[in-house]
């Protein structure tokens, strides 16, 4: 599945590195061998400014035709077996536990990962806010391309999922 993100960011505060999207870009929603996988690419590698105390991920994304995305979420929850939480309207905040959250720098070949993080997801008018805060590290590995990706278990994944899919139906 593939919704459009408004906004990309992913910071290491330790090193300086800020990730963000110079543009449109794509969250791209997948499964791999039973892992759920939230990747967006394309990001521009620069360096954060001074006031970047905090390491984390944040994302912003697009929630837009509402029966036509309502239906291609059910399809993406039907197609890997996830049975959806009811759930009328999102109430509050969402929060999940990812089993990863990380990101590429090339050129640095660097990969950050925090692999106790929190995930704590919102409705703004638009669609959704995802932030991801918690200890991240880095080491040493080569990489060819500024990405962000977020690994969920089944559960998580479909919380998260119904928690969208409420939100956008809401905004009809």
């Amino acid at each position: 599945m593939q919704l459009p993100c408004s906004r990309a960011r992913a910071v290491f505060a330790p090193e300086s590195i800020l990730l963000q999207n110079p543009g449109p870009a794509t969250l791209i929603w997948d499964e791999h061998g039973g892992t759920f996988v939230l990747k967006v690419s394309g990001l521009e590698v620069q360096e954060a400014a001074g006031a970047e105390a905090e390491s984390g991920l944040w994302l912003e994304v697009v929630l837009v035709g509402s029966g036509a995305r309502l239906e291609e979420m059910a399809g993406f929850a039907a197609q890997h077996r996830l049975a959806l939480p009811a759930m009328s309207s999102p109430s509050g905040e969402l929060t999940e536990a990812p089993i990863l959250a990380a990101f590429h720098v090339p050129g640095r070949d660097l990969f950050i990962y925090g692999e106790a993080t929190e995930l704590r997801v919102r409705t703004v008018p638009q669609g959704l806010e995802m932030a991801i805060t918690g200890e991240f590290r880095s080491r040493r590995v080569p990489c060819r391309e500024a990405d962000l990706v977020i690994h969920l278990t089944p559960d998580a994944n479909a919380r998260l999922l119904a928690y969208g899919a409420a939100a956008l139906g809401r905004a009809t």
